[in-house]
């Protein structure tokens, strides 16, 4: 299991750089749908590192602190990527999306909100690295709310 964890951060690894550099090369996506497809990948891959992190909260599988921390690490890297593509023209919400029209009515809230997910998602790697499962549930924890709250506002 853990080779396939190491393969599974070495891709999301090489996808996070290559996203960033894209993002880096040209704030401005060529077409509305490229800024909605990245801003879905990115936070689908956030997702993927959250979903095994809470299944080793919940217990559904073994807590593997290394495992833990290579997914908090991921995730924290992920966490910063896909706002840029929320304000894009063409892109509010787009095409295809779940994004509901009140992240562009109340844009200051939304990306505080996207901030403040940033902020937990740097808590959730501390709380990993320290190794206190107290601590991690904890981080955990206020990250799932916090995310879960600006699901319930901005995500259909």
């Amino acid at each position: 299991m853990k080779s396939a964890v190491k393969a599974t951060s070495s891709f999301i690894g090489m996808v996070v750089l290559t996203l960033s550099t894209t993002v880096a090369a040209q704030h401005a996506f060529n077409h509305p749908e490229k800024a909605v497809e990245y801003r879905q990948k990115a936070l689908s891959l956030m997702q993927n590192n959250f979903a095994v992190m809470g299944d080793m909260i919940k217990g559904d599988i073994t807590f593997d602190g290394t495992v833990f921390a290579e997914r908090a690490n991921d995730f924290v890297a992920l966490a910063g990527m896909p706002w840029v593509a929320f304000d894009q023209p063409g892109a509010k919400p787009g095409k295809d999306t779940n994004a509901l029209p009140a992240i562009w009515e109340n844009w200051d809230d939304f990306m505080k909100k996207a901030e403040q997910f940033q902020n937990d998602a740097k808590a959730l790697q501390q709380a990993a690295l320290s190794g206190n499962q107290n601590d991690i549930r904890r981080a955990f924890m206020t990250t799932a709310r916090n995310c879960k709250a600006c699901h319930d506002a901005y995500k259909d």
